[in-house]
């Protein structure tokens, strides 16, 4: 007889259709329940759905339960962490998905142990590079839901899981009908015949020895008096039910020989994965995605150069910001299928998130410009990687002219925005108060050519000039570089590249959106409008050449406008290139969202049809193919359509050459034939839908269930919003190394951080005029320094960050985006300093240089 065994859980989400706050009220009697319950039957377990966070929050109401929580958790009756947050598995960063299970780890530590899998019940789907990122945080295994496709991607839900590199290796738990497939428990022949004999003989399809059945759901309680409830159950159903654990399911697994799966979980076959949902509340996603960025690589590593020269600031203020990051990166809140209400809550966490970075940064270049004693015609400029730089930062310098020259770099204004002067102001003298003319100046942001030290920082002096800021405005309508020229004509750009051309290069297109805050569906019978230009200017600066490009349109404004074709609505738009001496091609495409339920989308049209598109993901690209959507229903509970996501890098290879796109502002892409088409902007008016063209049957968001009711979404529209979206393109031979991509990936990466001390404005930096200097001396000496120097050396950097666990240490996270295996020379880039290998959650081990292709090497310095 078979086996089965039988979990107890809650799925807890922290927020969806309601608020966090909503569930932090439901956590107080549900979560004193569970305590309670357990208390009462020591043979009883419980896991609190893989995420620390909601029993922080708990336990700020009750502080008192601590003691009973930490013994229940010895006791292995309740199982936390190791997540701090559910986290999405395609559009949170590799590095932000590892940072939640740090996170996780680090705060379950002060209850005691936690749970040694990556449960991860409701995400969307899995990128293929979650198994590296598991090993990476010290866990071997992954209990999931979504995205398998059995039959196709292996034979039984539970198998090996590979990562790219095909050595990272977990094994993987998966539940075919979800996290919710025993709930309710209930010993009767109703529930036995009609639920859970039924879903054992459907998983006893793919397997042929024990099952694993969840026994939970949303916001479930506790099950009370589990175990008779099991035995009373074994005298109604045909199969052994048992009483387990999580790891005593595994421990079984991993006895039995194992099928191997290597590559990413996307497919929508026994459950939705919503493949269109990396575009809803895009205001929302391209925050996170910049926050991202701004904590690798600017917060971080500043705050390791900070300590190491003396300037003191806690790590948990870093910790603060990455969790509402992780809060707000939490399956459901990522993707926005969330009610306004929460959407407005992220908004807000976010922000929070962002000022502690930005003053953070402001409290060290300040307290740094301070010691340094700098003058108001100096630049503290700082490199936070620990490779040497040569190339541009832009810093911003407040002057009484509208240019200035740098002594020693070379530098060129490229926006200079005037103040005007003010009277009556108030000036504090040590004689008293004076009310004088404060004069105009200008703010200027200059494009400086640079060196760098690594890890370090440089002072630059420069002088005023009345010298004009060169702009000359080009009589034809073309821009170029060395090699790489734009033309415009006729409405369209076309693009010439040693001596290829590529016609109609750039539009954007518009369409309908009749879906959801879960997917986008067009309109049957509805194509794309394509949307061409109508006027251009080009102009001649100091370093570069730009062409600005105009356009607009009459659309429907909304839904019904688009089904009668009702053309009403103006929607303007505005496409700015650039083309510097070295032929790297940059766009930012711009207006206004001026209508409803529709989608944006930027259109690169290359010369010859793409051969393959390969797309970033953590620690390496993966290759994609088109689906067929042919009888797709057959298979399909959503139509699997070849809308994918990506990590900042896009490279369409073709016969004649490689096409590569770099952005920080999407993460979704389509293509087909010569066309790849970026995600700009979906925008929609409800949480969920029924019936979609795409996802025919029943509204995603429990919309339509009994007793629920319809959720508009009015900010989702993201109605008057000015949308911004930036871009960097280059061409290759189609032979191009993925090193070349990611070097080009990580010098793109690379933030301009500078500060100049100055009395024209103190609110340049919001807490400026705040931050005090202190007098105790920092390790640093004379205008450049640095901590970290790795000269020029090719390698990799994933993360750089101080320790969670040992005072003054630092980590240094390497990674190895290529199929090839390299040796990384860690005597020769960390001279003088203690070495210990150690994995994301800082534990020993063994020393090795060898970093293995698509994974990553951690290494803790002292």
């Amino acid at each position: 007889m078979t086996n089965v065994h039988i979990v107890n859980h809650t799925h807890w989400d922290r927020e969806w259709y309601f608020t966090s706050m909503d569930a932090l009220v439901l956590s107080d009697q549900l979560f004193s329940d569970a305590i309670e319950e357990l208390k009462q039957h020591p043979e009883a377990s419980f896991v609190l759905d893989g995420q620390l966070s909601i029993l922080d929050d708990y336990l700020q109401l009750y502080p008192e339960k601590l003691a009973d929580v930490k013994k229940l958790v010895a006791n292995k009756q309740l199982f936390i962490g190791p997540w701090y947050t559910q986290s999405d598995g395609f559009f949170a960063s590799g590095e932000a998905v590892l940072r939640n299970a740090m996170i996780g780890i680090f705060e379950s530590k002060k209850y005691g142990d936690y749970l040694p899998i990556g449960y991860l019940p409701d995400t969307f789907g899995f990128n293929a590079q979650i198994p590296v990122i598991l090993k990476e945080a010290g866990l071997d295994s992954v209990i999931m839901w979504r995205g398998l496709h059995l039959n196709k991607h292996v034979q039984s839900p539970y198998f090996k899981w590979r990562g790219l590199n095909g050595k990272a290796e977990v094994t993987a738990l998966n539940l075919p009908q979800g996290y919710g497939t025993g709930m309710l428990l209930e010993p009767t022949t109703e529930y036995v015949d009609g639920r859970l004999d039924p879903a054992v003989d459907f998983i006893k399809q793919y397997t042929d020895g024990d099952v694993l059945i969840p026994s939970g759901n949303d916001q479930l309680a506790i099950i009370h008096d589990f175990t008779n409830k099991i035995d009373a159950i074994n005298q109604l159903g045909k199969y052994n039910y048992q009483v387990s654990t999580y790891q005593d399911f595994l421990a079984y697994v991993k006895e039995q020989s194992l099928e191997a799966y290597q590559g990413e979980l996307r497919e929508p076959v026994l459950a939705r994965v919503h493949k269109t949902i990396g575009s809803v509340r895009m205001d929302l996603k391209q925050a996170m995605f910049h926050l991202e960025d701004q904590l690798v690589q600017r917060t971080d590593p500043l705050m390791v150069l900070a300590d190491q020269i003396g300037i003191k600031l806690s790590n948990r203020l870093v910790m603060q910001a990455w969790k509402k990051l992780l809060e707000s990166q939490a399956h459901d809140s990522l993707a926005g299928c969330v009610s306004d209400s929460v959407a407005e809550d992220i908004k807000h966490r976010l922000k929070e998130a962002q000022e502690i970075c930005d003053s953070i940064e402001n409290t060290i270049m300040k307290q740094l410009a301070d010691f340094l004693k700098l003058q108001a015609n100096e630049v503290l400029v700082v490199n936070p990687s620990p490779k040497e730089f040569t190339g541009t930062k832009t810093v911003t310098v407040l002057s009484p002219t509208s240019n200035v020259h740098f002594n020693g770099a070379a530098s060129t204004v490229v926006k200079a925005e005037y103040v005007e002067s003010r009277e009556n102001i108030l000036e504090e003298t040590p004689a008293g108060n004076q009310y004088i003319t404060e004069p105009g100046y200008y703010i200027l942001t200059i494009e400086l050519t640079c060196e760098l030290p690594g890890l370090g920082y440089k002072v630059f002096s420069f002088e005023e000039s009345t010298e004009a800021v060169r702009q000359n405005r080009i009589a034809e309508q073309k821009i170029g570089g060395k090699a790489l020229s734009v033309t415009y004509s006729a409405g369209k750009v076309s693009l010439e590249y040693q001596g290829k051309t590529f016609s109609d290069f750039l539009s954007l297109t518009d369409e309908g959106n009749a879906g959801d805050t879960y997917d986008f569906s067009p309109l049957e019978g509805k194509t794309a409008e394509l949307l061409t230009f109508d006027d251009c200017e080009c102009w001649k600066e100091d370093k570069q050449e730009k062409m600005i490009l105009r356009g607009q349109r009459q659309l429907p404004k909304n839904l019904a406008d688009r089904k009668a074709d009702k053309y009403n609505q103006t929607f303007a738009y505005q496409l700015i290139l650039t083309i510097n001496e070295q032929d790297a091609l940059k766009g930012e495409v711009s207006f206004e969202n001026s209508l409803l339920n529709h989608r944006v989308r930027l259109q690169i049209k290359n010369n010859q049809a793409f051969g393959q598109i390969l797309a970033g993901l953590p620690f390496g690209l993966i290759a994609r193919e088109n689906n067929s959507l042919v009888d797709w229903d057959k298979t399909y509970s959503e139509m699997p359509v070849n809308v994918e996501p990506f990590e900042k890098i896009l490279s369409g290879v073709s016969q004649d050459q490689r096409l590569s796109l770099f952005t920080q502002d999407s993460k979704e892409y389509e293509y087909q034939d010569d066309k790849l088409c970026i995600t700009l902007l979906a925008t929609t008016d409800s949480l969920g839908k029924p019936d979609l063209l795409y996802r025919p049957g029943r509204a995603s968001g429990d919309t339509t269930k009994k007793g629920h009711v319809m959720m508009d979404t009015p900010l989702a529209q993201q109605f008057g919003q000015t949308i911004s979206f930036s871009f960097t393109l280059r061409i290759d031979e189609p032979t191009v190394s993925e090193a070349a991509l990611h070097h080009w990936r990580e010098s793109l990466l690379q933030p301009s951080i500078a500060y100049q001390k100055q009395a024209l404005n103190y609110f340049v930096h919001r807490i400026d005029n705040k931050i005090q200097s202190f007098e105790q001396p920092l390790t640093v000496v004379g205008n450049e320094h640095s901590v970290l120097d790795f000269g020029k050396n090719e390698v990799f950097i994933s993360s750089l960050h101080r320790s969670y666990y040992t005072e003054t240490a630092f980590v240094v996270r390497f990674e190895n985006p290529t199929k090839e295996a390299q040796e990384l020379p860690i005597v020769e880039l960390f001279q003088e300093k203690t070495v210990e290998r150690i994995n994301a959650i800082e534990e020993t081990l063994p020393f090795t240089t060898l970093i293995e292709p698509y994974s990553v090497l951690t290494f803790l310095i002292k």
